[in-house]
C-alpha cells in the first residue's frame, strides 16, 4: 500500500483543526491544524501491524504506482460527488477507480483542503481532454515536516486511502489501471468506514 508518510510505529500523531468553526458567540474561527503527540496503544500497534500486512500482501500481488516525489502540486477547491476534484487551477479531476457518495466526499473534503495540503495529479489517459480527467491523486501534506517531526511532506494515494478507509468504493473503469490492485485493496480492508 502506498503511502510515503513517516511510520511513526512508537507515537501517534493526531492532526485536528484547520477548519472553519463559529465560537460561542457566532464568530468564525479558522484555526490551524495541531499536532498531539502521544505513545502508542497495544490495540493501535496491532491495527497498524495488521493493516501493514494487508497492504504488503495486496503490494506482492499487484504492485502500486511510484510515489510522484517533487511533482508539481495543486490546491484542491472542491470536492464533489461522485469524486470529481474540482482544482484551484479550474481544471476538474475523477479519482478513477472508485465513486464516492456524499458522506465520503465530505470526509475527502476534510483530508484535501487543510491549508498545509495539496495534491499531485497523474492523469489516467493523457491523451484525453474532456473533463473531468480521470486520475491518480496524491495528496502531499507538509503538517509534519512544518512541525519538525518529518524532513520530508507525506505523500499518500488518495484513491487508495479512500478504499482502505472504507469511504469509497471499486468501480473499475477502462481508463483506470490499476482496478485488479483497488480490488484486492476492497478486499482487504472490508470494514466499518472510518470518520477522520
Amino acid at each position: 500500500m502506498k503511502c510515503a508518510t513517516t511510520q511513526l510505529l512508537a507515537l501517534v500523531c493526531v492532526v485536528s483543526g484547520g477548519c472553519t468553526r463559529q465560537d460561542s458567540q457566532g464568530l468564525k474561527n479558522d484555526s490551524a491544524p495541531s499536532i498531539h503527540v502521544r505513545e502508542i496503544t497495544a490495540d493501535e500497534r496491532a491495527r497498524i501491524d495488521m493493516d501493514i500486512k494487508k497492504g504488503e500482501a495486496v503490494d506482492a500481488q499487484f504492485p502500486g504506482s511510484p510515489i510522484p516525489w517533487g511533482a508539481p502540486t495543486v490546491k484542491i477547491s472542491q470536492v464533489v460527488v461522485p469524486g470529481i476534484l474540482k482544482l484551484a487551477s479550474g481544471k476538474r479531476v475523477q479519482l478513477d477507480g472508485v465513486r464516492c457518495n456524499e458522506q465520503a466526499v465530505s470526509y475527502l473534503s476534510r483530508v484535501l483542503q487543510g491549508s498545509t495540503v495539496s495534491v499531485v495529479v497523474v492523469p489516467s489517459d493523457e491523451s484525453r481532454s474532456s473533463e473531468p480527467i480521470p486520475a491518480e491523486v496524491w495528496s502531499v501534506d507538509d503538517t509534519l515536516q512544518l512541525k519538525g517531526l518529518t524532513t520530508t511532506p507525506s505523500y499518500s494515494n488518495i484513491v487508495e486511502t479512500s478504499i482502505t478507509s472504507g469511504w469509497c468504493h471499486v468501480e473499475a473503469t477502462q481508463t483506470c489501471k490499476r482496478n485488479e490492485r483497488y480490488a484486492a485493496l476492497a478486499r482487504a480492508f472490508q470494514h466499518t468506514p472510518k470518520i477522520p
